[in-house]
């Protein structure tokens, strides 16, 4: 294991219990991730009233911002629900300076990985999912085993695997089968490039994103700066980490683009692992989110 997990009884509540200071800090922080939402909620609503691309592929349709928010906000209230009464699951810092050398550290990755991809102009191509697999995977996976400092107190129980795999399939059905999905052109690509692009998606964004962004970035943060701080703060680097591969030109609009959009995923994802610590459930919701279109396109 890369990191510690204390596993307790199901009966056991969990409360964790920041520091002062943390838990101001944690306060601000949530209120800064609020009022970069809002403003870029605001953003998108005036500049592209229709919607729009949420996916870089060739071919990605006009999405209604809508369509875009409804599955994240009902899969993050059946969360919230599912089930009636759980044990909380905290990450507890066990080490407060290898904790601190860790989490500055991946924080720091998390910044550099657009920089690079947009000096380099990486787009979304070889370049950069190498980029991708050396700065989110293989140097964060060095760091959080050699440095560690948090722990998690897992709570074992199948609710952790039953409510995850509820919230995943609704979360599916409205994001999409719902028949307001619009599909997505991928006629263009022969099925060997597909098939190849498909499965480095899986790889790097299903696995690899959610290891750097919940596993270890949103764990860290969560002990320093509370829960709801820490998924959002989390939830902002996840969708600035898209401007990369979702460039237009438009510096103001791009960044207003990938936080609705992006941003409102990530912190599906990111209330997902905080309730349940469920690694696979949200491996499975990010594989779903970028294979369904090409799952669609090979079975037709």
């Amino acid at each position: 294991m890369i990191e510690s997990v204390t596993t307790t009884s199901p009966t056991l509540e969990h409360t964790s219990s920041p520091a002062t200071m943390s838990t101001a800090l944690g306060r601000v922080v949530l209120i800064a991730c609020a009022v970069i939402a809002a403003a870029s909620l605001a953003t998108v609503a005036i500049a592209l009233p229709q919607g729009a691309p949420t996916s870089s592929d060739p071919g990605a349709p006009v999405v209604p911002w809508w369509v875009v928010l409804v599955p994240a906000v009902v899969g993050i209230a059946l969360t919230m629900v599912l089930p009636h009464r759980a044990p909380a699951q905290p990450s507890v810092v066990e080490n407060r300076a290898r904790h601190a050398a860790a989490t500055w550290s991946l924080l720091a990755l998390a910044i550099v990985f657009p920089l690079v991809s947009g000096v380099f102009d990486l787009g979304g191509g070889e370049g950069y999912v190498l980029a991708k697999l050396v700065l989110l995977i293989a140097v964060p996976a060095l760091i959080v085993g050699v440095l560690r400092g948090v722990r998690l107190d897992r709570v074992r129980g199948a609710w952790r695997w039953w409510a995850a795999g509820v919230v995943v399939m609704v979360w599916t059905l409205l994001s999409q089968v719902a028949p307001w999905n619009p599909p997505t052109d991928l006629s263009g690509f022969d099925l060997t490039t597909l098939i190849v692009s498909a499965t480095a998606t899986a790889i790097t964004a299903g696995l690899g994103e959610e290891l750097f962004y919940r596993r270890w970035l949103q764990t860290r943060l969560e002990a320093s700066l509370g829960a709801w701080a820490g998924i959002a703060l989390a939830s902002l680097v996840f969708a600035l980490m898209h401007l990369g591969s979702h460039s237009t030109g438009e510096p103001v609009l791009d960044i207003a683009r990938v936080v609705v959009a992006q941003g409102s995923f990530g912190f599906f994802l990111g209330v997902l692992w905080w309730k349940y610590r469920n690694l696979t459930a949200i491996v499975v919701a990010h594989v779903i989110v970028n294979g369904w279109p090409v799952a669609a396109e090979l079975a037709s």
